[in-house]
């Protein structure tokens, strides 16, 4: 499958379509978080009590391949997930040929940040230096 390239334009609408998604994911981390932390003990070994335990890891199963499955989602959508635990996501781009890719989290309304892939979070740059880029390059077309 191949990379799929969006305008800043575009990349912000793909963050308001992909806002339910990132709710689910958090919900079933949650979910997960508080299966995995339970801790059954049986002072009787009766058959009810191993179906309870077989149905609670059925249960933390289901709930994780649900988690990966909107994640491969995702991705297909042309989102990378770069860190599950807050959801950082990125999106391609281009910048004079260049693949960048812009950067985006849940907390923010829309897209501030861009780096070049494989950088470092701490490298990110503001968005609006792109804008004034694509603000020049119109102007020069005029």
């Amino acid at each position: 499958m191949s990379k799929i390239y969006f305008s800043l334009g575009e990349a912000n609408e793909m963050i308001q379509k992909i806002r339910p998604m990132l709710k689910e994911i958090n919900l079933l981390r949650e979910e997960l978080d508080l299966l995995d932390n339970t801790k059954i003990e049986f002072e009787d070994e009766k058959v009810e009590n191993y179906l309870l335990e077989v149905e609670l890891n059925k249960n933390f199963h289901e709930k994780n391949l649900r988690l990966y499955q909107i994640i491969g989602e995702l991705i297909k959508m042309g989102c990378i997930v770069k860190n599950i635990d807050n959801l950082e996501i990125d999106l391609y781009s281009k910048l004079e040929n260049k693949d960048i890719t812009f950067c985006w989290s849940p907390g923010q309304e829309k897209i501030f940040y861009w780096h070049f892939p494989h950088e470092e979070k701490k490298r990110r740059r503001p968005i609006r230096e792109i804008e004034s880029y694509y603000f020049e390059t119109l102007k020069r077309l005029r």
